[in-house]
């Protein structure tokens, strides 16, 4: 007998793989070639996410290239994938099936749609030369794909993924080579970038109506292809703009987008950019009141780039910094009391915040998770200029579990 060309066997089977966390599910594919083809077959997939379309992933924020340890938050112990430890935990120094030499250090580079960069510096046995090597993958099921090096020196931008119908399908990693005025009010940006999905290195010289002078010292954000990159604008009091380009758009556009942030003039202003869900979140405290921004999904090129989501008073500390959101919950913004010196959930409809103490771990309606308080006062105290919009790095499992996309040949 068959349900929708399937058996009733595999339907059975399907019913309790799906509910299953995806680390279990993984596992699963080893049992035998007929169970690796169904749990890889969209029809579990379909099964999986109806199951969980309501549960949230383990998820970071990440510090960046030039921190040690670089993950601030972590929470982990979901029900999607039931994680032991935080993300930070499972990205190794090197993976030991490539043979790399003794690590001295790894860094964390970006991240999208659940896949990690990582550049792994070590030593040479000849002159004690100092080298790295660059990995995209996904730590938690340990795969990873070396990355060759760029043909000339860049500096590391930023990673952008490419998605089909709940899948990773692609990546691409974006290198800075250098950055210059072209006359006319206008400047180019020019880039490498590897493509997942050739292998090769190409060079693409993109346009933008406003200086692009990236040195590293933010992360990007990415969202949908998209790269965004925060400049200070021509006004030292000013937030300065984004500018973004879509890596996986038309090949022949080379044109950036420049997207001016809201102006609050206050030296009393505190500034972040994040995600949550499918959009770019800007959000900004003048005490009392947190204002929450979501950018036009549909780019438009009336000057409407933000659209106001959202105004709270936050009656909790006069000197609070905004760091990010939920990447799941809209109503969960994460803080940083100077008062307490400590990380703050404040969970905007309730009106209620939460103090972590110095490098807690502990459980709540999210899961697990953990908190690098020492790391986040180094960071915030270099943070704390009036015109700084702080950017942490989110790094969000997926929703499902999809094999690192690698080229074919």
């Amino acid at each position: 007998m068959e349900i929708g060309g399937r058996t009733v066997l595999e339907v059975i089977l399907v019913e309790i793989i799906a509910r299953l966390p995806l680390r279990t599910i993984a596992r699963l594919k080893l049992v035998c070639k007929q169970w690796k083809s169904l749990i890889e077959s969209s029809y579990l997939r379909r099964v999986f996410v109806s199951l969980h379309k309501n549960s949230s992933s383990s998820w970071s924020l990440m510090f960046g290239a030039e921190y040690p340890h670089p993950e601030a938050i972590g929470f982990h112990g979901c029900q999607t994938w039931d994680l032991q430890k935080s993300l930070g935990s499972y990205i190794k120094p090197f993976p030991r099936y490539l043979n790399l030499l003794a690590s001295h250090n790894y860094f964390y580079v970006a991240s999208s749609n659940g896949l990690v960069w990582i550049n792994v510096f070590f030593t040479r046995t000849d002159n004690m030369v100092y080298s790295y090597k660059s990995f995209v993958g996904n730590p938690v099921l340990d795969q990873w794909v070396e990355i060759p090096p760029p043909p000339d020196q860049c500096i590391a931008t930023g990673l952008v993924t490419r998605v089909e119908n709940g899948i990773v399908s692609g990546f691409k990693v974006v290198r800075t080579s250098r950055t210059e005025g072209r006359g006319m009010g206008m400047h180019e940006w020019r880039v490498y970038v590897y493509s997942s999905e050739t292998g090769l290195w190409t060079t693409k010289r993109l346009l933008s109506s406003h200086p692009v002078s990236f040195t590293g010292s933010y992360p990007p954000m990415n969202l949908n292809g998209m790269l965004y990159l925060r400049e200070r604008g021509s006004d030292a009091t000013e937030p300065g703009v984004l500018v973004g380009y879509d890596f996986y758009g038309p090949e022949d556009d080379d044109q950036c987008l420049v997207i001016h942030l809201p102006h609050l003039f206050s030296k009393d202003v505190r500034r972040c950019l994040t995600t949550s869900g499918a959009d770019v979140i800007y959000i900004e405290i003048l005490y009392p009141r947190l204002k929450v921004w979501k950018l036009n999904n549909k780019y438009s090129r009336n000057g409407e780039w933000w659209q106001l989501s959202r105004e709270e008073s936050v009656e909790f500390d006069a000197h609070c910094f905004p760091l990010a959101m939920n990447p799941f919950d809209p109503n969960i913004v994460y803080l940083w009391s100077q008062h307490h010196e400590s990380l703050v959930t404040c969970n905007l409809w309730r009106q209620e915040f939460i103090v972590h103490q110095e490098s807690e771990t502990g459980r709540n309606s999210e899961g697990c998770y953990c908190v690098n308080t020492s790391g986040f006062k180094g960071y915030v105290k270099g943070n704390v200029d009036a015109t700084t919009v702080i950017m942490l790095s989110p790094f969000v499992l997926q929703l499902w579990m999809d094999s690192v996309p690698r080229p074919q040949n």
